[in-house]
């Protein structure tokens, strides 16, 4: 059992324009989200977009129910035609969006 959640990690080649819009669809059958943005991962022309990778995120309590809707938004995306190129899963641990149990982040209250 997790302490917090898991989170799994999708990751597609670049799609644009239609073909993110129905990665975004299918990601969603899934209970997935489609990131807005696009990981770099070198150097790029900063004249053009990055073309790195496209990548969707998924989360769960219960690492069963994860693991299948990972393992089914894989073979769905497979099956239209998206070339995986990496999923994984994390067991997260500590996050401040939910809980600054280390007291670190500070509020402007001002």
């Amino acid at each position: 059992m997790t302490k917090l959640y898991y989170e799994s990690h999708i990751t597609i080649d670049p799609v644009f324009d239609d073909a993110r819009e129905m990665a975004s669809e299918l990601a969603k059958q899934y209970k997935f989200k489609l990131a807005t943005l696009i990981m770099r991962k070198r150097e790029a022309d900063e004249e053009k977009p990055a073309e790195d990778d496209t990548f969707m995120t998924g989360h769960s309590k219960d690492y069963q129910d994860i693991s299948a809707r990972t393992r089914g938004l894989v073979e769905l995306l497979q099956t239209n035609g998206y070339q995986v190129r990496r999923y994984k899963i994390e067991d997260t641990l500590v996050d401040s969006r939910s809980n600054d149990e280390w007291g670190l982040l500070h509020t402007n209250d001002a």
